[in-house]
């Protein structure tokens, strides 16, 4: 993700609009956290679709019924946070190469 006040290729600072180039190891990481992003989303969806398997499922213990409330709670929450970053990330690239044209 983007700290605020940078654009691609560019970190600015200071009041009047002074830019830096990023270096290499800023570009690899952002690059790592988008390929990154997916399988975090992917991997969330799993567990929320496992959990609610057990939620779900007339065998379960009630103890275990209310961790899988718990555990859904929070990964819902997650999901939701990983796919707004994304659609936000990916407008913003949007409106970035849209800039630039």
């Amino acid at each position: 993700m983007r700290e605020r006040g940078e654009s691609r290729g560019f970190r600015h600072r200071g009041e009047h609009g002074e830019s830096e180039p990023i270096s290499g190891a800023a570009r690899e990481a952002e690059a790592f956290k988008k390929r990154h992003a997916g399988a975090s989303q992917t991997t969330l969806w799993k567990a929320i679709k496992e959990a609610e398997t057990i939620l779900l499922s007339e065998a379960s213990e009630p103890e275990l019924k209310l961790r899988c409330v718990h555990a859904l709670s929070q990964a819902i929450g997650q999901y939701a946070k990983v796919t707004e970053v994304g659609e936000l990330e990916s407008r913003i690239e949007a409106l970035e190469q849209h800039r630039a044209a």
